[in-house]
């Protein structure tokens, strides 16, 4: 611990903060999770508190993201905080995020019943520099400004690591979300121009929906598929949503087998550490003597799965 810190109670009410903490060495301090936490191993004992407002069990992408405007539409909360829960572990420190309301709660969801006496953080990380910036600002606020410049140098070592000044820069389409399409927004379009290759987007701009004929007329070279929360076979089952589209089999990408499966939800969705090393694996992809996959990490779509379809994107429910 750093010379005269204070022990933090510290909840997380986001993945990628959980990240953090982890990252930081402070696990010991996580008195309590959100509903999405999966990482790290040591710390899933911990209460949970927060709770998930939509069922979107055996639900489809495009009804998924349905279900998500029509509850925004309506001004309701995709997550809600359980606050009797919440109040219950007495923290001192509440780690949230303000950049997106389908991610996770919000402090605007937080009632002061909840939150006590608790310092409410909020990360807004939107680009790499944001991502390192946030990693320090979690630090300071637990009270270990050391550990955050330790962290934030090797996050920066990460980044030096796999940065790429190539003569060609591939066109490079990352699907954050199939159907509706949305292409990578924050800190992906700032991972994919570092790692090398040339985005849709700019560093920072929020996801958005473009329409298939954009895709057509940018001739991507290389195809990522990492859905937003969705690990590398998920993401994978939804693959179809994308070859069913009229002129599929033309793009650059496809004649050349250039298209991805990643784990979206662990090195590219979530705030913290995991983005860098999805930084790596863009570089190993887009210009490194890449092997045909890393397991559990990516994999190159098996020219079966790359088949003109004309059926519904399939997940891990069917």
């Amino acid at each position: 611990m750093d010379k005269d810190a204070t022990p933090q109670r510290i909840v997380s009410l986001l993945p990628g903060a959980t990240d953090i903490v982890a990252a930081l060495g402070l696990e010991d301090h996580l008195v309590g999770l959100s509903a999405e936490c999966d990482a790290p191993a040591s710390v899933m004992d911990r209460p949970r508190v927060s709770l998930t407002a939509l069922d979107t069990h055996g639900c489809e992408p495009g009804a998924i993201d349905s279900m998500v405007r029509d509850r925004l539409a309506r001004g309701e909360p995709i997550f809600q905080a359980d606050a009797e829960a919440l109040a219950g572990l007495r923290p001192d420190l509440i780690l949230s995020q303000s950049l997106c309301d389908v991610c996770a709660a919000t402090p605007s969801t937080l009632t002061r019943a909840a939150i006590g006496g608790a310092t409410v953080l909020s990360l807004d990380g939107r680009d790499l520099d944001g991502l390192i910036g946030d990693v320090r600002t979690v630090a300071d606020a637990a009270g270990m400004p050391q550990r955050g410049e330790q962290l934030a140098a090797r996050l920066e070592q990460q980044r030096r690591a796999a940065r790429r000044h190539p003569r060609h820069r591939p066109r490079v389409l990352a699907v954050e979300w199939p159907d509706p399409l949305f292409i990578g927004g924050h800190w992906i379009p700032h991972m994919i121009e570092e790692a090398g290759g040339e985005t849709l987007g700019a560093p920072g701009d929020h996801s958005v929906v473009i329409p298939w004929s954009r895709v057509c007329d940018y001739a991507p070279e290389v195809i990522l598929m990492l859905p937003c929360g969705m690990g590398l076979e998920e993401g994978g089952n939804t693959l179809p949503a994308l070859t069913r589209q009229p002129g599929w089999a033309e793009l650059p990408a496809v004649k050349t087998g250039e298209v991805y499966l990643l784990d979206g939800n662990r090195h590219f969705s979530r705030p913290g550490p995991g983005p860098f090393e999805g930084l790596q694996i863009l570089a190993e992809i887009l210009h490194g003597s890449a092997p045909a996959q890393q397991p559990g990490r990516w994999r190159r779509a098996r020219q079966s799965e790359l088949q003109a379809s004309s059926r519904r994107a399939i997940g891990p429910w069917e």
